[in-house]
């Protein structure tokens, strides 16, 4: 393995050490969270999360033991974590109610009284609402096709390439 094959092994290995371990924190703290507070969407939401840094982890350590399978663990772990968040997002954009969309939301009576109170009926106020709404989980899912799949698709052909750097006498990774 020469020096720059040596170097981008490392690259790799920072930054899946950072991401999977990013994303099993956070992901676990919102199963947690879910799980308090009752809510079993979160929770398996969060745990299938929570799975997919736990794939990028063991992909991490397979490649820093320079042993088979690192590739394929580490992609994996990105496309699983792709699919997460958009049947998540996909579930999110078709659970609403366009004509109740504040239905089940603590508080939001007093907000829009205060609302109306300045000018703005509630139908406008609702219809913002939905608007927002619909645009923040299709945003958040072209940041994850774009964030999660460029990670993959990084994952894929970098480590291939520290595979093809070891060559036929030494063990792939």
């Amino acid at each position: 393995m020469s020096d720059h094959d040596d170097k981008r092994r490392q690259r790799v290995l920072r930054i899946s050490q950072f991401n999977a371990w990013c994303v099993v924190a956070i992901a676990s703290f919102f199963a947690v969270v879910s799980l308090g507070s009752l809510s079993v969407v979160g929770f398996l939401v969060g745990a299938c999360v929570t799975l997919s840094g736990l794939l990028e982890i063991w992909g991490h350590r397979l490649l820093q033991k320079r042993e088979p399978g690192a590739r394929l663990w580490m992609t994996v772990s990105q496309v699983w974590l792709l699919i997460c968040v958009l049947l998540y997002c996909w579930w999110r954009l078709h659970s609403l109610d366009p004509l109740d969309p504040f239905a089940g939301l603590l508080g939001v009576d007093h907000l829009l009284e205060f609302a109306e109170d300045m000018g703005t009926p509630r139908e406008l106020v609702a219809a913002m609402f939905v608007q927002i709404y619909d645009l923040t989980y299709k945003l958040v899912a072209l940041l994850t096709v774009i964030f999660q799949g460029g990670l993959g698709l990084y994952y894929w052909l970098q480590v291939g390439r520290i595979d093809r750097s070891f060559g036929a006498s030494k063990k792939p990774i």
